[in-house]
């Protein structure tokens, strides 16, 4: 038979992993259900064949005939349970097994006592070992759902137990006792089988549930990685063009050929390119904290009409050269507003006069 793959299984409550546990204990004995079955059938046929062999040949064909019905049943459900719908209730699909092991139960325990001979020989032995294989064989198959090995075990073993010791030739309580207990052990075995299945399938539920969380949490992490490398990348990028755009401003205005001061709020001289520097005749160093005013002749000499200037305007000016003489030149001045780390001030830029070399 073909391996049928695992099914989630419906929702059919009950706390957690329960309604999973159900769909694979269901799934685990319709693994194995159809090939236990196939055995049972094989069994039943050379049954047939010692039957007929003995002389039971109308007894033995209707208990055949018996087994046959069984069988189809059970494969009969086996292939409605590949073809079922996605959200059918595993419950009921293990009611199927249960109730189909529990007439293939009849049918063995029939062999053990309506079919059991009265006379000693092989045919007894052959029977005894029949039911006693095929029920303990068969623990493996149904164990993985509860009751459903009991189903078949409990009406094969204990009628024929009954029958054997205390019915067909009198009483014989030790053997009868030890026989009772004997099916006592299957059915114990069957639950523990059951039980460590159980303990065995909500283990691997677990390490599913936690093998996808982790691929959640990975693919989650993975995201997040590719977002902060990405900004990380434009950070970079802002940066490098920030500090390369600083650079090219700074380049402009200390090699602009026109005189280019920065003052702060108070008109204070901030900043000064090399263009200024040869037109006063004086070094940074001498013209930075001077007031702009200072640095002019005429009507605007120390004149505090350029402190705080609040809006870009040209004026006419004169500027103290190198040698005090005055030279006239245009004052483009262009307010500053405050930003991170610096104050607010105004930039001027003097064109229109001769600059010295």
């Amino acid at each position: 038979m073909k391996k049928e793959p695992r099914s989630e299984g419906p929702p059919t409550g009950g706390r957690w992993p329960e309604p999973r546990l159900r769909a694979l204990q269901v799934d685990e004995l319709y693994r194995l259900a159809p090939t236990a079955a196939g055995f049972s059938y094989f069994g039943a046929l050379l049954t047939l064949g010692v039957l007929i062999q003995t002389g039971d040949i109308g007894r033995g064909a209707v208990w055949f005939l018996w087994a046959t019905a069984v069988t189809f049943l059970r494969f009969t459900i086996a292939v409605a349970y590949r073809r079922r719908a996605p959200d059918s209730d595993p419950n009921a699909w293990a009611h199927l097994v249960i109730a189909a092991n529990f007439l293939a139960g009849i049918q063995w325990g029939v062999l053990g006592t309506i079919l059991f001979p009265e006379a000693p020989g092989y045919r007894q032995l052959f029977t005894l070992m029949v039911i006693t294989c095929f029920v303990g064989g068969s623990l493996t198959a149904y164990a993985s759902v509860r009751g459903a090995h009991e189903a078949l075990s409990i009406p094969a073993t204990i009628p024929t137990a009954i029958n054997l010791f205390f019915v067909q030739q009198g009483v014989h309580w030790f053997a009868g006792t030890m026989a009772l207990f004997f099916c006592f052990a299957i059915v114990y075995y069957a639950r523990k089988q059951t039980a460590y299945i159980e303990d065995r399938l909500r283990v691997e539920i677990e390490r599913d549930g936690l093998l996808e969380l982790t691929t959640l949490l990975n693919e989650k992490l993975e995201r997040e990685n590719r977002e902060l490398s990405h900004r990380a990348a434009v950070r970079g990028m802002t940066v490098e063009s920030a500090r390369e755009r600083a650079g090219r401003l700074e380049t402009l205005f200390e090699h602009s050929p026109l005189a280019q001061l920065e003052c702060d709020a108070n008109g204070k001289v901030i900043s000064v390119n090399l263009a200024a520097e040869r037109l006063f005749g004086q070094r940074y160093e001498d013209l930075a904290g001077r007031l702009f005013a200072s640095l002019l002749t005429g009507p605007y000499a120390a004149s505090k009409a350029f402190a705080g200037a609040q809006e870009a305007i040209s004026i006419e000016v004169e500027v103290a050269g190198p040698d005090g003489a005055a030279i006239p030149c245009t004052a483009s001045f262009t307010p500053i507003s405050a930003r991170e780390g610096r104050a607010p001030g105004f930039g001027v830029i003097l064109s229109g006069a001769t600059i010295p070399a």
